[in-house]
């Protein structure tokens, strides 16, 4: 404690102190070693042995030995420490070692560290003690939290003298400097460990105590409970015994080694004959029961085998001598380790009788029945038996089976429903509801369906009758197929011509371009939509019935023959260049595709026609105006070889915009790329054909001075510059149709093509890009792309780019209906396992649950009448899932945007040809 020490009561003080310390280690020891709370006893018990060793350093020490003291501050810790695990164990709480070790080793840090550095000795020390005695207030206040109606008193001494400990040791630090104080304060700390010593042997012995009623109480309340058990099993005998006499049933408990009875039931004499105390003791053989030992032989080997037994027959021996039959059950259990076997037993001698005239009564009623049947049977029409209530079939006659296709057996319990007969199920309603009503229906004409699926038409009849306490239907349907030929013929052309108007009606008027059917057979033309008719100026009545020949489409006998026999074999025609007079006579040229399908059973052909008389005139202006201008100038002139020179490179690129300008339009047959490539091209071609009228007008010119003989030089000179700023304007324009021309054309051949080819995917996605710009390209909508590079693939970019296309054609068209802006995204990313990652996204108003369950069905769309087919997400499924070999998944939520995740493979699955055809 302090270096300066009384001469005479201080180390008087210090050995009572360390005494009285050490003797109360030693009684803890000796309480832990009894067991009275043995883990609160050992950390108090360690506590005052970190204690006795505190007071023994700051004996040895002196002014001279400051280690001792360092020592004997750590011994404090120690002390706390373990006196605040005790006092936790001792209230039922958890201690954790890590914070109280943590905790003590701060406090050996700081004295060390504080030590080195040769800090005062009262701020070494003030920590640590001020520490100490918050630890010992926060130990004096759990006792005094604790609530113990016995021991209250003693909880709170011992609260108190810890209280009293913590201030001593909180105020430690500052009574070193204090002699005179010293030697008392030494006194007071060795009364109160001694005082909280004393009262740690009572808590621990009143804890004892506690536990030890607690004990008692424990022991008093089982041997409680066994004898409420003991008086449960007693009544639950008495309630098995009264049961058991009261069950209807003969109810015997007999031993399995032996047979003998042990108990019966008051049942047991009224269907025996003996009494209980007859049968007691003795066993079925002896008192001779069994009709037939074999059985009863049989009985216990089943017993035996499965351990119980239900509703086994046997024939017993009444003690009179009678036999009678009985219903046997049982069950094999243990008692004490012996086989036990309970009977219950039913006498059915009443019931056999009651089943042997029931058989009887059945034998009358199958010989009723058959002759019944027979007369059924023999009846020429159809007759059917069903249940009112449930609509059942009960029995059908021979000549169901020809009129419906069903056997009996497959009609017998089964309704009309079911098997689906009543082609239209509201006369099913309306013959029961004239049943219900008048009893009877007579000759009401009704359609069934047949199991092949035809239909035919009968005349029923049928009434109602009862039977018993159920009501039933007998129908007499006969065939009048033969009456109704005529009505059904009649009925089928209006239904067929319903349904071709409503199948070609919305595709031919929705089309932007000319559409056309016609009969193969006939060559006549059975429909034509509302653009042809613009085109050509012709009324639909004067079209439709006419042939193609009269209408003038290809009239040569030779390209016709051609045209038949490519349409036969390829099932199509692409572009081929006809000529056709309107209604005016003049002569309009046109690009024609067909194809040929078949509608009910019929070979015809749907073709287009795209106008190209504009392009044509251009082509042939050009070509009139290269023949002139060269056949001119190299017969005047030998002075304007440059010049013609020149103009022959002006020729030749004229040539190559011309097979341009063919190879654009032939583009326009792809379809979805129509509206682009012509945009997009526009405006160089407009460019080209300006410059090449102007050196056309300026070219007239010169050949008309040269004629005249008023050429002069100055006028040439002047042509030739304009002919070669001309040449030079009309190759930087036609250069930039070449560049838009090279972008379309990758994609119009994968797009027009069925094969597949290795390709760099971001290459390709681009190139698609182009294509589809002019779709969203004047809308307030935009698509952000993300294209990994490097993506190499071995599949078909046809399919690959159909799919993008039905993707953004749904956004532009589904998705952003209503929005003022739109954001379409596109993003690849290379998988594992040689796969890849194309996601499709729009931020617009998403789908509902309902509508992406139902998204990549046929023939679904939220456009219905207004232009959508359905088909464009299925396709896209099947595509994805088919042909690419990969698989497509949706995620959306309304007002959230929707996104296309498809996860193709690098090299596409092998297909077959036909395969590959369907994939184009």
């Amino acid at each position: 404690m302090s270096s300066i020490m009384p001469p005479t009561y201080l180390p008087a003080a210090m050995v009572t102190s360390l005494v009285t310390s050490f003797l109360i280690m030693l009684v803890l020891f000796y309480i832990q070693y009894l067991h009275l709370h043995p883990r609160a006893s050992r950390c108090w018990a360690l506590a005052y042995a970190c204690l006795v060793m505190q007071q023994l350093c700051h004996f040895l020490g002196d002014a001279q030995s400051p280690v001792f003291n360092l020592v004997a501050d750590v011994f404090l810790s120690g002390y706390i420490c373990y006196l605040w695990a005790g006092t936790r164990i001792f209230h039922g709480v958890t201690v954790f070692v890590m914070p109280v070790m943590l905790s003590f080793a701060i406090a050996v840090l700081w004295l060390l560290m504080t030590s080195l550095t040769a800090v005062h000795s009262l701020w070494r020390m003030l920590p640590v003690y001020l520490a100490a005695g918050v630890v010992m207030l926060g130990a004096s206040m759990t006792f005094l939290r604790t609530r113990n109606e016995k021991h209250v008193l003693g909880f709170i001494l011992l609260g108190v003298f810890l209280g009293f400990k913590g201030a001593y040791l909180a105020g430690s630090p500052f009574l070193q400097n204090q002699p005179e104080y010293l030697v008392l304060g030494l006194q007071a700390s060795t009364l109160l460990d001694l005082a909280i010593g004393m009262l740690f042997l009572v808590a621990a012995l009143l804890r004892q105590q506690d536990d030890a009623a607690r004990m008692n109480d424990n022991l008093k309340q089982e041997m409680e409970e066994r004898k409420n058990i003991e008086r449960l099993s007693k009544d639950r005998e008495t309630l098995f015994e009264k049961v058991f006499q009261m069950v209807p049933d003969v109810l015997a408990i007999c031993r399995e080694k032996d047979g003998r009875y042990l108990d019966v039931n008051r049942h047991w004499e009224t269907i025996t004959g003996y009494s209980r105390e007859e049968t007691l003791g003795r066993y079925s053989l002896e008192l001779n029961l069994w009709m037939d030992v074999s059985r009863r032989a049989e009985m216990l080997a089943t017993l035996r085998r499965d351990g119980e037994i239900n509703n086994f027959e046997g024939l017993y021996r009444h003690k009179l001598g009678h036999a009678y039959h009985v219903l046997i059950s049982g069950t094999l259990f243990d008692v004490g380790g012996e086989p036990y076997i309970a009977y219950a037993m039913q006498d059915i001698s009443a019931l056999r009788k009651v089943e042997q005239l029931q058989e009887q009564a059945e034998r009358d009623l199958q010989e009723r029945e058959k002759l019944l049947s027979t007369v059924f049977q023999l009846v020429p029409d159809t007759l059917t038996i069903t249940r009112m209530t449930t609509g059942e079939y009960v029995d059908v006659n021979r000549n169901w089976e020809p009129m419906s296709g069903y056997t009996r057996e497959e009609a017998i319990g089964h309704t009309s429903n079911e098997i689906q007969l009543w082609e239209k199920p509201e006369q099913r309603d309306e013959l029961i509801r004239q049943i219900r009503l008048h009893g009877e229906v007579r000759n009401m004409q009704i359609a069934f369906r047949h199991k092949q699926g035809y239909t035919s038409n009968c005349r029923v009849s049928g009434s109602k009758f009862e039977t018993g306490d159920e009501t039933y239907l007998l129908l007499s349907s006969r065939n009048i197929d033969q009456e109704l030929s005529a009505e059904t013929a009649r009925l089928h052309a209006e239904s067929l011509l319903r349904e071709n108007e409503q199948k070609y009606s919305t595709l031919f008027q929705l089309s932007p371009i000319p559409l056309g059917l016609v009969d193969v057979e006939t060559d006549c033309i059975v429909e034509v939509n509302d653009v042809w008719l613009k085109e050509l100026g012709y009324q639909r009545q004067d079209i439709v019935g006419r042939t193609t020949l009269e209408m003038g489409i290809i009239r040569q006998a030779e390209l016709r023959a051609k045209f038949n026999e490519d349409l036969g074999r390829e099932k199509k025609i692409d572009q081929l260049e006809v000529r056709i007079r309107d209604q005016a006579g003049e002569e309009v040229v046109f690009l024609l595709s067909a194809r040929l399908i078949r509608m009910h059973g019929k070979a015809m052909c749907i073709f287009s026609l795209l106008n190209v008389t504009r392009q044509v005139q251009v082509e042939q202006e050009i070509r009139e105006m290269t023949a002139q201008l060269e056949e001119r100038v190299r017969l005047r002139t030998l002075n304007l070889q440059q010049a013609n020179a020149e103009l022959a490179a002006a020729m030749e690129s004229l040539r190559h915009t011309q097979d341009e300008l063919v190879r654009s339009e032939k583009m326009a047959a792809l379809g979805s790329l129509v509206a682009g490539v012509a945009h997009e091209l526009n405006t160089p071609i407009g460019n080209s054909v300006t410059v090449a009228s102007t050196l056309q007008d300026q070219t007239r010119d010169l050949v008309r001075d040269i004629n005249d003989g008023k050429l002069k030089r100055s006028v040439l000179d002047h042509y030739l510059e304009s002919a070669t700023t001309g040449t030079a304007l009309l190759m930087r324009t036609l250069g930039m149709a070449r560049e838009l021309i090279g972008s379309f054309k990758q994609v119009a051949v994968d797009q027009s093509s069925n094969h597949r080819r290795q390709f760099d995917l971001k290459v390709a996605l681009e190139e698609l890009i182009v294509t589809l710009a002019p779709m969203y390209k004047n809308t307030p909508y935009h698509l952000v792309t993300e294209l990994a590079p490097g993506i190499g693939m071995d599949s078909y970019p046809g399919p690959l780019g159909q799919i993008m296309t039905n993707f953004m054609t749904n956004a532009l068209t589904h998705g952003f209906e209503g929005r003022e802006s739109g954001e379409m995204r596109l993003s690849t990313q290379l998988l594992p396992d040689d796969q890849v990652q194309i996601i499709f996204a729009d931020n617009g108003i998403g789908m509902t649950e309902q509508i992406q369950k139902r998204v990549f069905d046929p023939f679904f769309t939220t456009k219905l009448g207004q232009g959508g087919s359905g088909l464009g997400m299925n396709i896209a499924y099947n595509l994805v899932t088919g042909v690419l070999g990969g698989e497509i998944r949706l995620e959306s939520k309304p007002e959230e945007g929707t996104r296309f995740i498809l996860v193709i493979p690098l090299h596409a699955p092998q297909l077959s040809s036909e395969s590959e055809k369907k994939a184009g």
